[in-house]
């Protein structure tokens, strides 16, 4: 079932796309990108993968900027490609090749991640804030937070898991590293924002309501259920809250097909090269 649930998600989507969606919409939609933007919108997305890069350079001293990108690189492709969250082992996997304790590979990971999700949530908040200030309040309450997270090992236990979690970042946690964190993943996060807006031209659109649509796909990411190809639970994340704050159901699932598309695609053109350096003599 774990195997198949992927699977049957992929094919649902796809039924429901094609029957809410005409195939000719699509093809329109599609064409009606200038190459010109394609390029551009892919300058960007590599741009927030050079800036993770640099974030994970940080975190894996032991790695240089171009080992660090390639497996960005090939990471983010496993992950776009394969189920159920599985391609997130190919980072595990090609760090240790290079050297890394997987232990602290687990960890760097993990508050690298952690981060993405705090740069989320906190550019959505301050989207909000451009129509009602009191955004600002919780904005900034979690750009604090990211700051001064390597202060966070006081509160947790000293055992178990969290014990390990503790230990790694009092021992390599500071206020340099996490404001550099902080300020990669956002870099990395708007890059990749702009790529939606030039992409699919949606400088008429509200800020805030295509960053509202935007941190839904990016949140599918780190869901635990992934289906092929990432058809379907990125597409709805996208367009759900959308129809919540009252646009069309239909018109955002394409938009969102379309910029997913645009990511599979831009993730191949980064990920196969990758791939093929990674499994050739120690780079």
């Amino acid at each position: 079932m774990k195997r198949l649930l992927p699977l049957l998600i992929t094919l649902l989507f796809l039924a429901l796309l094609f029957y809410f969606v005409p195939y000719k919409q699509l093809l329109s939609t599609l064409k009606s990108i200038s190459p010109i933007n394609f390029l551009l919108a892919f300058f960007l997305y590599s741009l927030s993968q050079l800036f993770r890069s640099i974030r994970w350079r940080l975190l894996l001293r032991e790695l240089n900027l171009y080992q660090s990108f390639v497996i960005n690189s090939a990471n983010i492709m496993f992950n776009n490609l394969l189920p159920a969250r599985t391609g997130e082992l190919s980072w595990f996997y090609y760090a240790r090749r290079f050297g890394v304790n997987l232990s602290y590979s687990l960890w760097s990971f993990f508050l690298g991640r952690l981060y993405d999700l705090l740069v989320l949530i906190f550019l959505f908040l301050l989207s909000l804030s451009s129509f009602n200030p009191l955004f600002l309040v919780p904005s900034v309450f979690l750009l604090l937070f990211g700051l001064f997270l390597y202060k966070s090992y006081v509160i947790l236990p000293t055992s178990g898991k969290l014990g390990q979690l503790r230990d790694f970042i009092r021992r390599e946690a500071s206020f340099m590293l996490c404001k550099s964190l902080f300020l990669l993943s956002s870099l990395s996060v708007l890059s990749k924002f702009f790529s939606l807006l030039i992409l699919l031209d949606f400088w008429h659109v509200a800020l805030y309501r295509s960053f509202v649509a935007f941190l839904g796909g990016e949140v599918s990411s780190l869901l635990p259920l992934h289906s092929f190809l990432g058809l379907g639970t990125y597409e709805f994340a996208f367009s759900l809250p959308m129809r919540l704050l009252g646009e069309s159901l239909v018109d955002w699932l394409k938009l969102g097909f379309v910029f997913h598309s645009f990511l599979l695609l831009s993730s191949l053109l980064w990920g196969v090269p990758s791939v093929i350096l990674l499994g050739k003599s120690k780079l």
